[in-house]
């Protein structure tokens, strides 16, 4: 599985450099990579429910329980915990950056394993983060879960 994630991801890259473009792979990034949340982005960012299968627009979140995974005004993908006591610490963070027009989105097919692009509508494409599938069922979403866990697909990508 991971042979194949890092052979379509040689793809991309080739024809990302093709084009004469830059493509950031975030496959894992820490929390250091995450800004400090403003208190009206972070916190009271529109939640869509606790998954997406098309797009996440600049300050959408998906939550379950005292988690978020909000699309940041910066072009930062995190996973923060925000329960009693703990004000929006992140967890995880995609590591990319877009001047406040990046969204995240969502791709499926059944080839290839799901993946989520960061994309900037000044930059393009300024992340790309890969899921999986498993034998028996393909992913569909991006989820968070009660856990604090941030799944592509049936990867855990990220967690609290």
């Amino acid at each position: 599985m991971l042979t194949k994630q890092l052979l379509q991801t040689k793809r991309i890259l080739a024809a990302a450099l093709a084009a004469g473009t830059v493509l950031v792979t975030a496959l894992i990034s820490t929390p250091a990579n995450a800004s400090p949340p403003a208190e009206s982005s972070a916190q009271a960012g529109k939640c869509v429910g606790a998954s997406f299968a098309k797009t996440l627009s600049t300050e959408d979140a998906i939550c379950s329980g005292g988690y978020r995974v909000t699309m940041q005004g910066d072009g930062n993908l995190v996973l923060r915990v925000f329960h009693a006591g703990v004000p929006g610490r992140a967890c995880w963070a995609s590591g990319t950056r877009a001047p406040g027009d990046a969204s995240a989105t969502f791709h499926m097919n059944y080839t290839d394993a799901p993946w989520v692009t960061i994309d900037s509508q000044s930059q393009g494409q300024v992340g790309l983060i890969w899921g999986g599938h498993t034998l028996q069922h393909f992913g569909t979403n991006a989820s968070v879960n009660g856990k604090g866990e941030f799944w592509i697909g049936y990867v855990r990508v990220g967690a609290c």
